[in-house]
């Protein structure tokens, strides 16, 4: 079955396209943004995104690990890598430097950051619409895609219901031998099998292979205001990703932090990080004041 959420977007109303393109620049930008204030930027408007499209809720569910993983990494940076010229504290041999320190703490940052625009990236990007983006383009891929989506799930739920009738009956292996697991994975593998032929026949039988093109049904048609929004995030992007660039150049961890500095380069990128946050929360105002 194809994967639906409860939660509703800006990007809803947009071909796939949109959100495709925008989480793709975002995403390829946070990663190579080792700077101080583009991670932060990045890390506020995943975090916000994911507050707006996912709830508080699950966004407060993953914090648990994520906070964690940044102060793992902060702390182990220095242990591993003692560059830098502010001396903090000696442990014997070692010498841990605020640079060591500042450096772990803005890749852990930046490593949260990126998880949490793939989570939010998948909320949006469900199953079906990126079935719908590679329907024409790529259609084995998007078959092959679409059936293990399905299958594997089924295969999961199979074993469980194979594994229970195996201990169910008085021929049954011991709990926890080798014998039942084998038997499992025979039983496994002969319901798949006879599955298969089955679906290679009503694949046959529907003319699949019969055209070197195959029509595909599109929920979603392409519109201008779609070409329009795919112009300006493109534009957007390419802006920041320069001025990012810009900022990643002029700043270097080792041997020595510079002073950060109050600079216009960062609101294009502070943009395209808050866009899907502010048009979300103002299309919620909307439909609100409309009810």
């Amino acid at each position: 079955m194809l994967t639906m959420r409860d939660t509703h977007t800006a990007f809803d109303t947009c071909h796939p396209a949109v959100p495709a393109a925008y989480f793709a620049g975002t995403i390829l930008i946070a990663i190579f943004a080792m700077q101080p204030v583009c991670v932060g930027i990045s890390l506020v408007g995943a975090l916000a995104f994911s507050f707006a499209a996912r709830g508080w809720r699950r966004t407060l569910k993953g914090l648990p690990w994520q906070l964690p993983m940044v102060a793992l990494v902060a702390v182990a940076n220095p242990l591993f890598s003692a560059s830098g010229s502010t001396l903090v504290a000696q442990l014997g041999p070692m010498a841990i430097y605020q640079e060591s320190i500042a450096y772990g703490a803005c890749a852990g940052a930046l490593l949260v950051a990126v998880v949490l625009w793939f989570e939010d990236a998948a909320c949006v990007l469900t199953q079906d619409r990126l079935l719908q983006l590679g329907a024409r383009a790529l259609p084995t891929v998007t078959l092959v895609t679409s059936m293990a989506a399905q299958l594997v799930p089924q295969l999961m739920q199979r074993s469980q219901s194979v594994r229970a009738a195996t201990l169910a009956t008085t021929a049954a292996a011991p709990q926890g031998s080798r014998d039942r697991g084998v038997r499992v994975t025979d039983q496994l593998m002969s319901w798949s099998m006879e599955d298969s032929i089955e679906r290679s026949d009503a694949m046959r039988a529907r003319g699949w292979g019969a055209t070197d093109r195959r029509s595909c049904y599109l929920p979603d048609s392409f519109r201008s205001s779609d070409a329009l929004a795919l112009a300006g995030i493109g534009l957007l992007a390419v802006t920041s990703a320069f001025l990012v660039y810009v900022a990643c150049s002029q700043w270097r961890f080792y041997p020595t932090m510079p002073r950060l500095v109050v600079w216009w380069g960062y609101v294009p990128y502070a943009a395209l990080a808050l866009l899907p946050t502010v048009f979300d929360l103002g299309q919620r105002v909307r439909w609100g004041r409309v009810a």
